[in-house]
């Protein structure tokens, strides 16, 4: 009785389906979809040999490259391996970086691109404010973080940075610019763009325009981009973000548990460079205690120094800058 009842149902439910789908139609066009499908395949097999490049690469697993290998697991560095990996460079290559100007070109390119970012986002929050606003406190921040960031970038302390306005932020960027020209000149980097890029923010610094600057940062974003990926490549990493931010707290400068033997201690090339009692091999009769009279402890009884750093209260401000 059962079995009666559930064939009637099924009967009528596929009576009723009957008027809305064409099972046979459809049926028809599945079938012509996989015969399309196998003349894909057979199409494929006739330019590609299946067999040899699975053999390829089981012949490959069997026996890794190593170069390979390597260079698979560098292209997964993150950003936090980047400082490692700065610090596991050769002394030699390390201090060959400290001094090439692609390396400061990279770092000047990502500071002005920064200035722009908070130009852009002073002249919204004006007109949101009204000019006789000040503006909130993240601004001036991340004015001030910029003055700083500089300030390490050149390798000596600007002022204090002003309260923050739009004049400022105009003559900042201009100043980073002024930066960014000269640095890709010593790059013997093309700076037509950069040129053009410095004369504007100048004249719309002069001018108290911001607006007129809005639109150039794409140029300096591609600029700023290109020398970060060259630095990327001259240092052997697989990437170059977090490269500026490693550059900035000072990677390529820390040899305070380093083998520097081969160099001369009296090289003005060192300045800068953070060493250790510790930790730093120096050439057999190097004056260590002379070394520390050309240097700055990083803070009391750390014996940690800064080789050859501006004695503390003669900070003074970079040429030009009218912040």
């Amino acid at each position: 009785m059962g079995d009666e009842w559930l064939s009637r149902e099924h009967e009528e439910f596929r009576l009723g389906l009957s008027r809305f789908l064409d099972p046979d139609a459809g049926l028809s066009e599945v079938r012509e979809q996989a015969g399309g499908h196998e003349d894909v395949v057979r199409g494929l097999g006739l330019v590609l040999d299946v067999e040899g490049g699975l053999a390829s690469i089981l012949h490959a697993e069997d026996t890794p490259d190593s170069a390979t290998t390597d260079s698979a697991d560098r292209a997964w560095m993150s950003e936090a391996d980047v400082p490692e990996a700065l610090r596991a460079l050769p002394v030699e290559q390390r201090l060959a970086a400290r001094k090439d100007p692609a390396i400061a070109a990279c770092v000047s390119g990502e500071l002005l691109v920064r200035a722009l970012e908070l130009l852009d986002d002073l002249v919204r929050e004006e007109k949101r404010l009204g000019t006789g606003e000040g503006f909130p406190a993240p601004y001036a921040q991340r004015f001030a973080d910029l003055a700083r960031d500089y300030a390490r970038a050149r390798r000596f302390a600007l002022a204090e940075p002003p309260v923050l306005t739009l004049s400022a932020a105009l003559n900042l960027a201009a100043v980073f610019a002024r930066t960014f020209e000269h640095d890709l000149k010593a790059a013997r980097h093309p700076g037509d763009s950069a040129h053009a890029l410095t004369d504007t923010l100048d004249s719309a610094a002069r001018a108290r325009d911001p607006d007129r600057v809005r639109a150039i940062d794409l140029v300096a974003r591609a600029l700023a981009r290109s020398l970060a990926l060259e630095a990327g490549h001259r240092l052997h990493l697989p990437t170059a973000d977090g490269l500026v931010a490693a550059l900035l707290d000072g990677t390529l400068d820390d040899f305070t548990d380093a083998d520097l033997t081969g160099v001369n201690p009296s090289d003005p090339g060192l300045n800068g460079i953070q060493w250790s009692d510790a930790g730093t091999r120096w050439p057999p009769g190097t004056d260590i205690e002379a070394l520390r009279n050309r240097s700055e402890e990083t803070a009391p009884y750390s014996r940690v120094y800064v080789l050859g750093r501006r004695p503390k209260g003669t900070s003074r401000a970079g040429a030009g800058v009218r912040v």
